[in-house]
């Protein structure tokens, strides 16, 4: 369903036409999308969903480490193009993308900037990864996971001991 996130009661008129049970648990997620939105419109966003889900986790991949050089030069870029960010001041580091949660009535955030989820695949599979296409600039691959993320937050207890230690707990279930 088409609906512009930042009017919240449009949002809630598709929900309900759609017979959503809020009381389900829920997952959210998003790819460079809550940076388009205006920080109050995001914050209203945020706090409608902590209002009417009771478990609910959300899953956020997008910029962080806005404020070096490396962030500037992307943000011209996108600037150049006709592209604006109205939601970067929540993507100045891990801390503020866990913040904007926390203070949208989330019970608990997390963060980890690309590097950190990176290293936490195995290193066979980080070998395996790499072998599928030859990757000559390697300090280029770090710098941009130095800026991009995975925070998540939630609501309620269900989803408070997600980790990005996957190899350990998908060990534990053998699955390979």
């Amino acid at each position: 369903m088409g609906v512009d996130l930042r009017n919240v009661d449009d949002l809630d008129n598709k929900l309900q036409q759609a017979e959503i049970d809020y009381g389900l648990p829920t997952i959210f997620l998003a790819e460079c999308v809550l940076v388009y939105i205006e920080a109050q419109n995001c914050k209203n966003l945020l706090k409608w969903i902590a209002s009417k889900f009771s478990t609910a986790v959300f899953v956020n991949y997008e910029q962080v480490n806005m404020n070096d050089r490396f962030g500037e030069v992307m943000l011209n870029n996108l600037r150049s193009r006709g592209c604006s960010l109205a939601g970067v001041e929540s993507c100045i580091s891990l801390d503020t993308q866990m913040s904007r949660f926390l203070e949208c009535g989330w019970t608990g955030s997390r963060a980890w900037d690309m590097v950190q989820v990176y290293q936490s695949i195995s290193q066979v599979e980080r070998q395996r990864v790499e072998r599928l296409e030859m990757l000559d600039e390697a300090e280029l691959l770090i710098q941009l996971f130095q800026h991009y993320c995975l925070a998540i937050a939630w609501i309620g207890e269900l989803f408070q001991d997600i980790e990005i230690t996957v190899e350990k707990r998908m060990s534990s279930l053998n699955i390979d």
